[in-house]
């Protein structure tokens, strides 16, 4: 009891010699003799002093982490599971679950291995879990058995995108499982980001139009926990690169762990849909989304792609054109992006009683077809002029009291998804879901209107380009792009929890804004030249600088549709630092050079 199963035999194929002869070893392959091959196998019988009737946990082991480390998170479980519980861990060759049909094959083993040490040969509740590439893997076996599968449980893993199958009859994405499954991550893990996580909460709890996702796909999140602890032992290779230092002991966090997951067992077992009886699930439910509503929150600023995708709508504008129409979001997809909106009030900011009202759209920014997309200040009926400049009257007298409508163009770059875009060719890889990478979007190519065109429009033009919209460097008075990329911080270290902003403060690798970098005067130039993330080889401290293209608020050419040649005057082109990359580098990606393992 509470120690590794005797060893289980199948019969597999022995290695061969090297030999010259290159037909040898197939002809020695064909008639070899069968050997015996023996498995590391994890079986704990039940507590003695259990009575009822007995359930089943089979559980999946994490890549090149052995099924022995297993072992003391699976007898806590048993500690405070009511009944007797079964519960076995297959070893998959090279401990990596992956290997197709190692889990189908393994489970069959250690029943049977089970069996023979006195568990009945029906057992109505059986668990699944898996942790880690286990956590991956269990998924798609967990699948075929659902019919006799009571529930699944995730450990510093999670349901992949993939299971995005289900539409609401408006059209919003729904993650479907055909088994009710608890999420559970560890806050302070390393590989299985804490970030996914809040997609995994976003995607199965509130966009969910079930009933109660919360009791059918919740998630939960354990403060202090790392990717580690669901295990324990020593770290494989890459656990140990990447995974962060834990704030809780092993035996704190298994405590944990096990409560999360029995709570959840026992309620599914209860079978009954009461208040009381999910009042511990739903409870832990609540707590989580207290973690990870900062997140969530940040990732809406982004428009985060996952949640629901941009829309890249065609819409006309008031001239006729689609060049400065607006997306509005639905049950389906995003209009724009919310920090783009900020930037721009930013950008225009300075005069008082000056009112901004802004709407983003999305839209690939190398698009030319049917239309280049561009910022706007609306309210003139030709579209090709530019209010206040001394060319063209402004729209207001004077600042106070003035209320200007501008739209934006934004398009969010991801580096987690593969995107890769030359001129409206597209590369993706949105499958590749394994929470390795960061989800914030690296940038966000913003195209705004300048702050000369804001204040000409507004009535205190013509005024001077350089003395409102260049950086110091080139005679300026101020980086416009970097002064929205200090309000993305600044939201960020606001909106972090009290121990993240702590432990980051002490333990992360700072960032701060550079001067904005100017580029080729010309539109390719600063689409492709991107966000700056410097890193000081001492300190470790991260130097974000913009790029930054502008125009000075007047038209050097004709230009317009109708011309086949856009205005580029009063813009100012920005890329911009999203909210949620400073949030996720606070909770994950800035500890991991000083904080972790």
């Amino acid at each position: 009891k509470g120690t590794k199963g005797e060893e289980v035999k199948s019969v597999g194929r022995a290695s061969l010699p090297t030999n010259h002869n290159h037909m040898l070893p197939l002809l020695l392959l064909a008639v070899a003799p069968a050997v015996v091959a023996t498995y590391d196998d994890l079986i704990v019988e039940p507590l003695p002093n259990k009575s009822g009737e007995p359930s089943l946990l089979l559980f999946a082991q994490g890549a090149q982490i052995k099924t022995g480390a297993y072992l003391p998170l699976i007898q806590e479980i048993q500690r405070q599971f009511p009944s007797p519980l079964w519960a076995g861990a297959p070893q998959c060759p090279g401990d990596v679950a992956a290997i197709p049909g190692c889990l189908d094959s393994g489970f069959e083993r250690i029943k049977i291995a089970m069996q023979k040490k006195g568990m009945p040969s029906t057992i109505n509740s059986v668990f699944y879990s898996g942790h880690s590439l286990g956590g991956a893997m269990i998924p798609a076996y967990v699948q075929k058995k659902a019919e006799t599968a009571k529930g699944m449980i995730l450990l510093g893993a999670f349901l992949t995108r993939s299971f995005r199958t289900g539409r609401t009859k408006e059209g919003t994405p729904q993650v479907e499982f055909p088994v009710p499954t608890l999420t559970i991550g560890g806050e302070l893990d390393g590989l299985a980001r804490i970030t996914r996580m809040a997609e995994a909460f976003e995607t199965q709890v509130e966009m969910s139009a079930l009933d109660h996702p919360q009791r059918t796909l919740p998630v939960t999140i354990l403060k202090g926990v790392s990717h580690l602890q669901f295990a324990s032992g020593d770290p494989p290779f890459l656990v140990k690169k990447r995974d962060l230092r834990p704030e809780v002991t092993l035996e704190e966090a298994h405590k944990a762990i096990a409560a999360d997951m029995v709570a959840y067992m026992n309620a599914l077992l209860a079978g009954d849909s009461s208040t009381k009886t999910w009042a511990g699930v739903e409870s832990r439910v609540q707590e989580s989304h207290e973690i990870l509503a900062p997140i969530i929150e940040a990732f809406k600023l982004e428009s985060y792609h996952q949640f629901l995708p941009p829309c890249l709508c065609e819409t006309k504008d008031e001239y006729g054109g689609a060049e400065y129409g607006t997306c509005v979001s639905n049950a389906t997809c995003t209009g724009g992006t919310p920090w783009s909106e900020t930037g721009m009030k930013i950008m225009g900011s300075g005069l008082e009683g000056l009112k901004l009202n802004v709407v983003d759209s999305s839209h690939i920014v190398t698009e030319e077809k049917p239309s280049c997309h561009l910022p706007h200040i609306h309210g003139s009926s030709n579209p090709d002029v530019n209010p206040g400049n001394g060319k063209s009257p402004p729209l207001c007298s004077s600042p106070k009291n003035c209320v200007l409508n501008l739209t934006t163009v934004t398009q969010a770059i991801y580096q987690n998804d593969g995107e890769f875009d030359i001129w409206r060719i597209t590369f993706n890889l949105s499958t590749f879901d394994t929470g390795y990478l960061p989800l914030a979007a690296t940038e966000l190519k913003a195209k705004l209107k300048s702050r000369q065109s804001v204040y000409d429009a507004a009535g205190i033009g013509p005024t001077d380009f350089t003395s409102t919209d260049k950086p110091p460097s080139k005679g300026g008075n101020g980086s416009r792009c970097g002064e929205i990329n200090q309000a993305a911080i600044d939201w960020a270290m606001k909106a972090l929890p009290d121990t993240t902003k702590s432990r980051f403060l002490k333990y992360g690798q700072q960032i701060s804004i550079g001067e904005d970098v100017g580029t080729c005067i010309a539109g390719p130039c600063w689409i492709w030249d991107p966000l700056r993330w410097d890193e000081d080889k001492n300190t470790g401290a991260i130097t974000v600088k913009s790029v930054w293209f502008g125009e000075e608020n007047k038209n050097k050419y004709p230009c317009g549709e109708l011309e086949t040649l856009p205005c580029a005057a009063g813009m100012h082109y920005c890329k911009l630092l999203s909210p949620a990359r400073v949030v996720e580098w606070a909770f994950v990606d800035g500890l991991r050079k000083n904080y972790g393992i």
